[in-house]
């Protein structure tokens, strides 16, 4: 394996969702945050229920979308042919341990509040102006309960000072191009963590992840945005990889008590099952998640992954919450 100064740096390629409806799903995903399908497939076979860990005769319509050149914040929709699921995460629940939600940059927060506000979507907050100090600048931002009990939280980039964090993303953006509707890929998903050390240690390790920013969220105008009370403390460290999309940001609650989802995160269960990583060498990256203590959920495999081709995979669990981390390697 390569020395970590010679190892990619790995941003999130892939969050996967199972969907209880896929045409209502792509009505948001495709209709109004304009991504693109790269392809739409019936995944089946013994290698698709033995990776998801399924009964004999199972499936899933597959559909990846993404938005621009790279394969990262790309998003992997999965209808299971399964009558018997449940909802991962039951409306309401503003924090729980495991994946949480999808974070997308948008042109406009207004004219997305009110759009949606149209559709009927429930809301955490009203778009809330945040600004987070000189050297990281300020943005407009609100989440609301997304389709399959994934929160989603739109972004919009205010400062353009290239010499502050928001403003060297704000210049990125607009260098990359945005879907012809006003969105990014998906730039940052949370990952709430029992213990966030031991998640770098997986994110930082095996995955050579970099720091992008670390900071107690407190306060009421903080804790607002997330639609938390005013006295609760989070410890937020938000990693990187080798891009400005797919990034992902840990929060661990320091004074409060948060249920977990992790259990019933597997397929067929609706809702978001799993964080994906591409690597150059997956069995010598797997073995570094173990030696991190990464619990194997799907033995590596040889299967073809949607839109992805060929590929050898492995599903582990983080060892900061026990959430699901895909890693392949295509062939």
């Amino acid at each position: 394996m390569n020395s970590p100064e010679e190892s990619p740096c790995v941003p999130v390629s892939v969050c996967t969702i199972s969907v209880d409806d896929l045409d209502k799903s792509l009505l948001f995903y495709e209709g109004t945050l304009g991504l693109e399908i790269a392809e739409r497939k019936m995944w089946e076979g013994s290698e698709f229920e033995a990776y998801w860990q399924l009964p004999e005769g199972s499936s899933a319509e597959a559909v990846l979308l993404r938005s621009g050149p790279d394969p990262v914040g790309q998003i992997q929709l999965l209808k299971f042919n399964s009558s018997d699921r449940k909802q991962i995460r039951q409306p309401g629940i503003k924090r729980a341990v495991g994946l949480f939600n999808l974070n997308i940059y948008t042109k406009d927060v207004k004219r997305d509040h009110a759009n949606l506000l149209e559709q009927g979507y429930e809301f955490w907050s009203e778009p809330n102006h945040i600004n987070f100090g000189p050297a990281v600048g300020e943005a407009m931002e609100f989440a609301f309960e997304g389709p399959d009990g994934v929160v989603i939280n739109l972004v919009e980039l205010l400062t353009d000072d290239p010499k502050t964090m928001i403003g060297h993303l704000w210049h990125f953006v607009l260098g990359y191009g945005r879907t012809p509707t006003g969105f990014t890929p998906v730039a940052t998903t949370a990952h709430t963590v029992n213990d966030t050390d031991k998640a770098l240690g997986f994110y930082y390790g095996p995955l050579n992840m970099k720091l992008f920013a670390e900071s107690v969220i407190e306060g009421e105008a903080a804790n607002r945005s997330v639609d938390l009370p005013e006295h609760c403390r989070t410890r937020s460290v938000l990693v990187m990889g080798d891009h400005e999309y797919g990034k992902i940001a840990l929060a661990e609650p320091l004074n409060y008590e948060v249920p977990s989802l992790v259990a019933d995160a597997v397929a067929p269960n609706i809702g978001y099952l799993a964080q994906s990583f591409m690597v150059d060498d997956v069995a010598a990256v797997a073995a570094a998640s173990e030696a991190v203590g990464a619990e194997i959920y799907s033995p590596l495999c040889e299967l073809d992954l949607p839109g992805r081709g060929r590929c050898r995979a492995i599903i582990v669990r983080n060892p900061g919450s026990g959430a699901l981390q895909e890693l392949f390697q295509q062939l």
